[in-house]
């Protein structure tokens, strides 16, 4: 949303007013418009629209090479094993993951009830 809208806001407001963000409708307009008339969104509007449909068309066409997703996953894996910067991207999941374990298990003693005081 926040891309679309930063390239797109005036073409947005004034072609689209109506269509609510999320689940591709402002995109879906913006794209109808410029089959319409290629003329009718301005050029940051255009090429936004061009390079987003672009990126998907290629991620959509990736996907279809996989047979399964334990082969992309492995692709995944591979592609960082082999990258420069795999010591970082290794140190941020494993910090995402420590953070996630830590606020689980704060999120778990908070949400216990607290026993009550029985005075016998």
């Amino acid at each position: 949303k926040a891309v679309v809208s930063t390239q797109s806001t005036g073409d947005i407001a004034y072609i689209c007013p109506r269509r609510d963000h999320g689940k591709g409708q402002v995109i879906e307009c913006l794209q109808a418009t410029a089959k319409r008339d290629g003329n009718a969104l301005s050029q940051s509007c255009g090429s936004m629209l061009k390079s987003r449909l672009d990126m998907w068309a290629a991620a959509f066409q990736r996907a279809k090479e996989y047979d399964s997703a334990l082969e992309m996953a492995d692709d995944l894996y591979r592609s960082i094993e082999s990258s420069k910067y795999k010591h970082e991207l290794l140190a941020y999941f494993l910090l995402s993951l420590v953070i996630i374990v830590i606020l689980s298990f704060c999120g778990g003693r908070w949400s216990k009830p607290k026993p009550v005081n029985k005075l016998y």
